[in-house]
């Protein structure tokens, strides 16, 4: 059951009818002082009337479902409860608003209703239950046990070829989302070894291009130190880089001079 469904069998309707009675009080008490009764014995009339009306809904409720007799009685009892508190507040609210006086046959009425009451929940207090001998409790539990035996083998039965269908469908569905999963993996597969052939095509000549920078610096390093050294300068690295217009940083990435003491080892350079 959803939590609000709760709230308001436990929370809602207790207060509606808890508001409910609060507001039949005035016009019950009023009816009642229009009767005759006191202030010390008028408050009672509001009691009369709702416990009245609960004890015949509920004792209805309960024979109706324990299959007990007087159910119908108990049901015309809570009709009558509600029927006289609604005529009590018209009336009163009728009598307040000056819209009708009181009479002797409305005296009359109003003060039959606590008789009234109390025979008929005494009524339905004595009312006697059935009596029934235990061969008959044991062959109304024997149709019970075939009748609830039937209806749990039907549905079963129902259920369990429900459930087969379903299982099929939903293994015919499993096995095209299978083939249809084998479609698309080949496809994917595809489609990424044309990306992996492309990255590595852009890989390689991305450092191609790199190198060939590289090359490029490591050259116009040296030609610059050579340039410096016919001119009787020092190849200082402050004065190669003053010369390109780099920084240190760069001339030590591309250039590294080997240590050789060649013509062809003063000239040599690495790349990396």
């Amino acid at each position: 059951m959803p939590w609000y469904i709760k709230a308001v069998l436990r929370i809602a309707l207790p207060a509606a009818c808890l508001a409910a009675l609060y507001l039949s009080i005035p016009g019950e008490v009023a009816l009642a002082k229009t009767a005759g009764w006191s202030e010390h014995y008028a408050p009672a009339m509001p009691i009369c009337l709702s416990v009245y009306a609960l004890a015949a809904g509920a004792i209805s409720g309960f024979r109706r479902k324990m299959r007990l007799p007087g159910e119908k009685t108990a049901l015309i009892g809570g009709v009558m409860a509600l029927a006289l508190a609604m005529g009590a507040q018209s009336i009163s609210h009728l009598i307040e608003q000056s819209y009708m006086a009181g009479s002797a046959a409305l005296t009359v009425a109003v003060s039959c209703i606590p008789p009234l009451v109390i025979a008929h929940l005494i009524h339905m207090a004595e009312t006697p239950a059935v009596v029934r001998t235990a061969s008959e409790e044991l062959e109304e539990l024997r149709e019970v046990s075939q009748s609830l035996m039937t209806e749990l083998v039907a549905s079963e039965s129902a259920a369990l070829a429900s459930h087969t269908r379903l299982v099929l469908r939903e293994l015919g569905a499993a096995t095209n989302n299978v083939s249809e999963l084998n479609e698309e993996t080949e496809e994917l597969n595809e489609r990424l070894e044309e990306a992996l052939g492309e990255e590595e095509a852009m890989a390689t000549e991305e450092q191609g291009k790199t190198q060939k920078k590289r090359l490029s610096i490591a050259r116009s390093i040296e030609g610059a130190r050579e340039s410096l050294a016919a001119q009787g300068k020092k190849a200082t690295v402050a004065r190669v880089c003053e010369t390109l217009g780099i920084s240190s940083a760069t001339y030590y990435r591309y250039y590294q001079p080997k240590t050789d003491t060649s013509s062809e080892g003063m000239l040599s350079f690495s790349v990396g």
